[in-house]
């Protein structure tokens, strides 16, 4: 733990930069498939979530590759393979 600038302990993070990220490029891939799957077939991210129970703005930076906008892992992670799966 350290300590933020107002004086708070938080986890210490890396900032993830999207052509940094430590996902693969399978992965992404597969997520631009089921976004744009999700999209022909006209399913909101309304029913994902209520599914997943993953936020929609969760979901928006999942399908925006926006990973340094998710929790920290191991929960990033956990989301983003349970969209791959659902």
């Amino acid at each position: 733990m350290v300590q933020n600038e107002t004086g708070m302990f938080v986890m210490p993070y890396k900032k993830l930069d999207n052509s940094k990220t430590d996902m693969d490029e399978e992965l992404v891939n597969k997520i631009k498939e089921i976004s744009k799957l999700r999209k022909s077939i006209s399913i909101d991210l309304k029913t994902i979530a209520s599914k997943t129970k993953i936020s929609t703005n969760q979901l928006k930076n999942i399908e925006s590759f926006k990973f340094d906008r998710l929790p920290p892992n191991p929960m990033r992670t956990a989301f983003i393979d349970q969209y791959a799966l659902k």
